[in-house]
């Protein structure tokens, strides 16, 4: 499955508890080009309530693979909304100090959510770091020093490379990796100015690295980290 992302649709407010990523005139127009559409419905929690998010999927005869079209701000198969895991996750590497337990609960405030398991904070950052630590340059003399200084020293590159599940003294080196990637996009307190920045980094990240935030594994290509620093 291939992925079409659109940037600036909102969740809304939650007397409107569903939301369509296409209109009807741009499902037509897609028909009109030759197009089939089916309607995806997803779900989503957000403030509280929950969501139906109707996506779209769509080909032509003869596609070897389909298309669904997707807000950028859903991930298939996950409950919450890209930007109530970009703020765990900018949290979490931002504050040496906070647990996973501790940002898992301020993301459930934040974002109005039933529950944020901690070992999503956690998995998040292993994945993402190791996509980060594939795809660009990265000094990893200078990040493994830092680690070593949080008090978390026996971190090292197999704690963020290898297969297993993430230990805490494992996290001082993907908070090192991570950290200056999303610190940057994503520090202004202005929580639209978020939402827009976590729809860019979705659209990017599916474009360089050919899987969906939070989906993530090593890529190809070093293009993303300078593309984002620019937006």
């Amino acid at each position: 499955m291939k992925y079409i992302i659109q940037r600036g649709i909102e969740i809304g407010i939650p007397e409107n508890k569903t939301i369509k990523v296409l209109t009807p005139e741009e499902v037509k127009e897609y028909q009109d080009n030759g197009y089939k559409c089916k309607e995806r419905t997803y779900t989503l929690i957000f403030n509280n309530t929950v969501f139906e998010v109707i996506c779209f999927e769509i080909w032509k005869k003869g596609d070897k693979e389909h298309s669904l079209v997707i807000p950028a701000f859903l991930i298939p198969r996950r409950g919450y909304p890209v930007y109530a895991y970009a703020f765990a996750i900018n949290l979490y590497s931002s504050n040496p100090q906070l647990g996973q337990r501790k940002v898992a609960e301020e993301t459930k405030k934040k974002y109005g959510l039933e529950t944020f398991a901690h070992t999503t904070v956690g998995r998040a950052m292993k994945a993402l770091a190791e996509t980060l630590m594939e795809t660009t340059a990265i000094n990893m003399e200078a990040i493994e020093n830092t680690a070593q200084g949080t008090g978390q020293n026996e971190a090292s590159p197999s704690a963020v490379d290898n297969r297993r599940f993430p230990k805490v003294q494992d996290t001082a080196m993907a908070r090192e990796i991570v950290k200056p990637f999303f610190c940057e996009k994503l520090k202004s307190h202005c929580q639209q100015w978020f939402i827009e920045a976590c729809d860019l980094i979705s659209i990017y990240w599916y474009s360089f690295f050919h899987r969906l935030f939070m989906n993530t594994a090593p890529g190809s290509g070093r293009k993303l980290f300078s593309v984002i620093q620019n937006t």
